[in-house]
Formats: structure tokens, C-alpha cells, sequence
């Protein structure tokens, strides 16, 4: 008997936790990137206007691969290293075009990470900026000021800054300004990243996978079970080249349905200059990665389709009026001032009438949650009272 009331004790308990947890939303794997130890302090600098600001150069850890260097986009503001930065398209934002120059400003800072420290070393470095002696320190600085400069329209104070740091900074400008053409994109891209069509006769797309590198891409759908990802000759694939474009071939029996395309690279190749942000918004200083590196990327898209949309329905014409019967006279005759009132008293019928939504109506939906750990809290205290009864009995 005691090891029945147990078990039962037992089962009531996990079938609270169980009913409970059910309710929670599932955690979403992604990717992101951190800023994984303390960075490598350069020479404090000194703007145009008299500021003076530190340089650094961080480390970023890309996902779960080799950290690669990276300096900061912009001169204010802070690096949260606790904070989760993940790649970002340098068009997804004005700020980066706004400086006046014949030059796009991103190319330019493409130009300056590859023709600078720590990419280049700190010797050759020196000598394409014709300074006698060139240390960390100084290379650090007069990068980030170059950066600052093409990004943020920084000046340096040239009178006020080490001479190492002016030659460096004046020599990274100048070159900048012929620099080629580079779109910047990440590493992994697709296009577009949202797709939507009424009643599809043909497969959905195309999306066109862009990637660093020359190895292929993995690519899968969830969501709707009758679908499955195409070339344009209709042939199912399961990995794509850079460039190369697949579509969502939908069974026709089903009407509706959202997918979502899962793009995937392992040793991604990484080019120095790519933008990482703080991921979902977060305040976080921008970073452009200083060398190149390899990393698993991954993106995806949405796919939407639904069924075509049904017609308006005409209004029905307005029934004619039936005639009106007059009333019978009343015993003390006929007053044309005499008005019915209709019975106010409420009926017990349903009305045909829509309700009108109410705000409580959505607060009673936000216990759910609530509920369960009650649920939860109310089973553990029930069973905990069992066994120990049970206990105090089986002693007696």
C-alpha cells in the first residue's frame, strides 16, 4: 500500500511538471559572436576639436571558430564585451554613407583593415608609411583613427599625436581614397529573406544564396511536410554553390503554409572588413573585423503561401416593405400623439449581435503560464503532505 500511494505521489508530481512546462516556448539555437578577452590597448589620440580618446584593438570570437582582430566603427561610445554581436549587411543602415566623399565609405574601410596592422606587418607597415620605427601601439592608433575618419568623418589633430601615429593615419587616408569597389556583403547571405504569393501554380522563388567561399552551402526547409526545396530545372537539392538559386516546389493538395529555409556553411571563408552589431538591437560599440578567418555561418528565410483570396460577395438587394396594416382604434379613440415604447426589460435570449472585444479578454489569456506553476507548486505540496502522513503512520 505505502509504495502504491508512492508511485501515485509520484505520477501526480511529473504529470504537473509536464503539463506546466509544456507551455513554455522552446529556446532557438543561433549563431553569435562575442568579444572573448581583454583587448590590446593603442596610443591615446587626440581629435580635431581637442578630445582625447583611447584605441584598442579587440578579439572576436565568430560563433564557435578562432577569434579574428577588430577595431570599432565609430569614436563614441562602448564595447559591452558581455554583449552578443552577429554579422550585419553594411547597408542595413544610412550612418555608413552619410560622410561626403567621392569614395563609398565602406570600401574605404575594407581598404584600411587590409592594408593595415595587423594584417600587414608592423615592418612592411612602417615602410609603406615612410616612418623610421612603427610599434604596436602606434599601429593601433593610427588605424582606428583612419577608420574613425572614413566611417565617422573623425580628424585627427595632426600637431597633437605621435609622429609614428600622423604618418600611418595620413597614409591609410590618402590610400583609401582609391579604393575598389566592395560591396561589403557578409559572408552568408540570402535574397530575399522574406517571400510571400497567393495560390502558387509554380515553385516559389527564386532566393539566391550568396557565400564567401567556394565550397557549397547546406540548405533545408521546416515548416509544411509537402515541400521541398528545387533548382530551376525542378530537381531537388539539398546544397548550393555562391550564386545559385532554389525555389519551394508546394504540393498542391496543401492550400497554406509557412516555411523556413535554413542556410548553413561550415569554414565560411571571413574577409577582413565585415561589420558585426549587437545582436536584437543591443547598445553595443559596431566592429569591423581587421583579418581574415573562417567560421560556421548560418541564415535562413520565410516562405509564405496561401490560398487565393475569395471574392466579395454582392450585397443582397433591400427586401420591399410590406404594406402596413393600420391599428385598431382603442375604445377611448384614436390620439396621434400617443407614442409605444418598446419593453425595455433585458431577454434571456441570445443575441444574434457580435460582442464587443473587451481588454479582459486578453488578460485572461496571460495566466496560462501563471496557472501551470500553480499547477506545479499545488501538486509538489500535495504529494509532499502524502508521503508524509503515510510516513507518520507506517512509524506508528
Amino acid at each position: 500500500m505505502w509504495s502504491i500511494l508512492c508511485r501515485c505521489a509520484a505520477v501526480l508530481t511529473s504529470a504537473a511538471l509536464v503539463g506546466g512546462l509544456s507551455g513554455a516556448p522552446a529556446a532557438l539555437a543561433e549563431d553569435f559572436s562575442r568579444v572573448d578577452r581583454d583587448p590590446v590597448q593603442g596610443n591615446e589620440i587626440v581629435l580635431s576639436d581637442g578630445t582625447e580618446v583611447p584605441t584598442a584593438l579587440f578579439s572576436l570570437r565568430v560563433a564557435d571558430s578562432a577569434s579574428v582582430s577588430a577595431y570599432t566603427a565609430e569614436a563614441d561610445g562602448e564595447v559591452r564585451q558581455r554583449a552578443a554581436y552577429v554579422e550585419s549587411a553594411w547597408d542595413d543602415g544610412t550612418r555608413w554613407t552619410e560622410i561626403d566623399a567621392v569614395t563609398d565609405s565602406v570600401d574605404r574601410a575594407t581598404w584600411v583593415v587590409a592594408n593595415s596592422y595587423p594584417h600587414v606587418a608592423l615592418a612592411d607597415l612602417a615602410m609603406a608609411s615612410e616612418t623610421i620605427f612603427l610599434d604596436e601601439r602606434q599601429a593601433i592608433a593610427g588605424t582606428q583613427a583612419a577608420l574613425w575618419h572614413v566611417l565617422d568623418g573623425v580628424e585627427l589633430d595632426p600637431g597633437a599625436n605621435d609622429t609614428a601615429v600622423t604618418a600611418l593615419y595620413e597614409y591609410l587616408v590618402a590610400g583609401s581614397e582609391d579604393a575598389p569597389d566592395d560591396s561589403g556583403a557578409p559572408s552568408l547571405k540570402i535574397s530575399p529573406t522574406q517571400l510571400e504569393t497567393v495560390a502558387p501554380e509554380k515553385p516559389l522563388g527564386p532566393l539566391t544564396v550568396t557565400s564567401s567561399g567556394t565550397e557549397p552551402v547546406r540548405v533545408a526547409v521546416r515548416g509544411a511536410p509537402a515541400s521541398w526545396l528545387v533548382d530551376a530545372d525542378g530537381e531537388q537539392v539539398r546544397r548550393v554553390h555562391d550564386g545559385e538559386s532554389v525555389y519551394l516546389d508546394v504540393d498542391p493538395s496543401v492550400p497554406a503554409g509557412v516555411v523556413t529555409l535554413h542556410v548553413r556553411g561550415d569554414d565560411v571563408p571571413l574577409p577582413e572588413g565585415r561589420l558585426f552589431t549587437g545582436r536584437d538591437g543591443v547598445r553595443t560599440q559596431p566592429l569591423i573585423t581587421a583579418e581574415p578567418g573562417t567560421a560556421a555561418r548560418a541564415t535562413a528565410a520565410t516562405l509564405t503561401w496561401h490560398s487565393e483570396e475569395p471574392e466579395e460577395i454582392a450585397s443582397p438587394e433591400p427586401a420591399t416593405p410590406a404594406p402596413s396594416v393600420p391599428e385598431p382604434e382603442s375604445a377611448a379613440g384614436t390620439d396621434d400623439s400617443a407614442v409605444v415604447v418598446p419593453d425595455a426589460t433585458p431577454s434571456d435570449e441570445p443575441s444574434d449581435e457580435p460582442r464587443e472585444h473587451s481588454a479582459d479578454d486578453d488578460l485572461a489569456g496571460t495566466g496560462t503560464w501563471l496557472s501551470g506553476l500553480l499547477i506545479i507548486a499545488g501538486a509538489l505540496v500535495v504529494s509532499g503532505l502524502i508521503i508524509l502522513v503515510l510516513g507518520r503512520k507506517r512509524r506508528n
